[in-house]
């Protein structure tokens, strides 16, 4: 088996990148929930989408 060499700055970017990811869903996820005036969506709707927004970023690093 051949390692792979994946540098110090794409490692760091990944988790970068996700960590965004988590904090943005968080503060979203909770803004809307207090300042929703009309009907209220499914959680389950919320963890669906951020699921596919992190798929979609992890396509474009392995694209790198």
């Amino acid at each position: 088996m051949a390692a792979e060499n994946v540098s110090v700055f794409f490692k760091v970017y990944c988790l970068t990148v996700m960590t965004l990811v988590a904090a943005t869903y968080t503060v979203t996820l909770r803004y809307t929930r207090i300042n929703s005036s009309g009907d209220m969506y499914f959680s389950t709707t919320a963890v669906c989408i951020t699921e596919i927004i992190k798929l979609i970023l992890s396509l474009g690093m392995l694209a790198k």
